[in-house]
């Protein structure tokens, strides 16, 4: 966890210029719930006026890239509609019946399953891809991996655990992506690494080694308030500012065109 995986898959679309579709597969690990939320509720049902997340992003950006983050965490229910997904090029919406082609996007799974063994493995296999993506996906059968969803998958890359300046620099970029869900851009060196070390260094006075997720969580929840009030005051631009009590907040730094402040 926290390695920079769900970041490769952001830098992808933007790289590419490609709406992104982001899913948490932990919040899809329900059956008939989950599959409403990604494919919409079937016609005569509350809430059948309104396409489901994934059927609606790709209707209207066919070619996004769509991450499915922790892809194990989801119901048996969920990753049959994504196969579909991949072996027919299409899925249908719940609501209309409407066929929704995928060919056009790009999938990008990640997981949390096997972790030490592909850590281990990615080490033996260093300069041989082929035995690299054999040996994983023997390693991700046996750690219960669906293999009908194995059998889909063109390219595997493992990602090294992370640790120190790693993870703060990880972290630094999340927390940046963070800050944009909030309609705000950061200051040039408007985040002072000595934030994150510091809060690092609290993680490991209480025995835990944080990843980039948790400490972007952590940081998002001193932060929230002080985003919110910056975006109403007019503010474009912001920095991290450390106060004296530890705790971290936004400061704006440049009104947005048109500001009176």
């Amino acid at each position: 966890p926290g390695t920079g995986k769900t970041h490769l898959a952001k830098v992808l679309a933007r790289e590419l210029e490609r709406q992104l579709l982001h899913f948490d597969m932990t919040q899809f690990a329900s059956g008939s719930h989950s599959l409403s939320q990604l494919l919409g509720m079937t016609k005569g049902y509350v809430g059948s006026d309104t396409y489901g997340k994934l059927t609606g992003g790709l209707r209207d950006t066919p070619a996004s890239v769509v991450l499915l983050d922790e892809i194990e965490k989801a119901h048996p229910d969920i990753l049959k509609a994504f196969l579909t997904a991949w072996n027919d090029g299409f899925i249908t919406e719940r609501s209309d019946g409407q066929a929704i082609s995928t060919t056009a996007a790009i999938f990008v799974l990640t997981t949390n399953a096997a972790t030490e063994r592909l850590a281990e493995l990615s080490v033996q296999h260093a300069t041989d891809p082929d035995a690299m993506r054999s040996s994983a996906i023997n390693a991700l059968k046996e750690a219960k991996f669906a293999p009908e969803v194995l059998n889909r998958i063109d390219r595997i890359f493992v990602f090294r655990n992370l640790a120190g300046l790693d993870v703060a620099r990880v972290t630094a970029l999340e927390i940046e992506d963070m800050i944009h869900g909030y309609g705000l851009q950061v200051a040039d060196q408007g985040i002072d690494p000595k934030i994150i070390l510091a809060l690092m260094a609290r993680h490991r006075k209480m025995g835990t080694a944080a990843s980039s997720r948790d400490l972007v969580r952590s940081i998002e929840e001193q932060l929230a308030d002080s985003l919110i009030d910056a975006k109403k005051r007019g503010y474009a631009r912001i920095s991290l500012v450390q106060e004296d009590d530890q705790r971290v907040v936004a400061r704006g730094s440049t009104p947005a065109t048109g500001s009176s402040k």
